[in-house]
């Protein structure tokens, strides 16, 4: 019986133990009561500016599940650390996603070295996933933040999110602009993680109530997600969250 119990303890380790770069979730909100929810399907594609502190995709999803209850959301992110939107459609990842499920929503992150020291290799690969991706998706670009130390990267990720944009019709969420006034305007709180590359848990909070708020269009001043933030921290946040979407978006 030792034995038994035992193997029954390896199989429950084994079955919880996800190596894949492939992470998703799924909205936690009773809707038993809501006659007909609507579902929505969100994947993102980026590296480890998407999968810091638990992944975007996990702060989007606990939004939505504290948002309109009437909205179902399911949300997936492949992703992997360091790499460019050209080496996801060299990997077969990405595409592999991308044909998994009837999309929604899909968030392309671009790895920020790339898209400042090499902008057309950026801009030829977002037009390759135009190819790939169904015409009935709504694509949006993620654009990311100035690294510690040069602030001369806001603009140049700016200008070829914005090109991007102007050759594919995908919107681009400006999170990069919205982060550079909040770090300019307080000293109180930073949203980059100590290395100076990687958002802590406060950028990473930002950069996904963005995301959602844009997204679903829901205001993210109503909505009581705040992940591991104090409500002064969590509504501090949402506020610059807010300015950003009303000056830049």
């Amino acid at each position: 019986m030792k034995y038994f119990n035992l193997f029954l303890l390896f199989l429950l380790l084994s079955c919880n133990n996800d190596l894949s770069p492939i992470s998703s979730s799924q909205q936690g909100n009773n809707t038993d009561d809501i006659e007909n929810p609507e579902t929505i399907n969100i994947l993102f594609i980026g590296n480890s500016l998407t999968i810091a502190n638990g992944g975007i995709e996990t702060h989007v999803q606990n939004f939505y599940d504290n948002g309109n209850p009437e909205v179902i959301a399911y949300t997936q992110s492949a992703s992997t650390s360091g790499a460019s939107l050209k080496e996801h459609l060299m990997d077969g990842l990405a595409e592999g996603a991308i044909n998994s499920k009837d999309w929604d929503y899909i968030i392309l992150q671009e790895n920020g070295v790339i898209a400042t020291i090499n902008p057309e290799e950026t801009i030829a690969s977002i037009l390759e996933f135009k190819e790939l991706i169904n015409s009935s998706t709504n694509v949006f670009l993620f654009m990311t933040w100035a690294y510690e130390g040069q602030p001369e990267m806001t603009e140049q990720l700016t200008t070829v999110y914005n090109d991007a944009s102007d050759l594919t019709n995908f919107k681009v969420i400006p999170v990069g602009l919205g982060w550079r006034d909040f770090e300019v305007e307080n000293n109180s709180i930073s949203l980059l993680g100590p290395d100076g590359l990687h958002p802590n848990i406060y950028g990473t909070y930002f950069a996904s109530g963005m995301i959602f708020n844009i997204i679903s269009n829901q205001y993210i001043g109503q909505v009581p997600y705040n992940a591991q933030l104090t409500s002064a921290e969590a509504n501090f946040i949402k506020q610059h969250v807010s300015e950003a979407i009303s000056t830049y978006y």
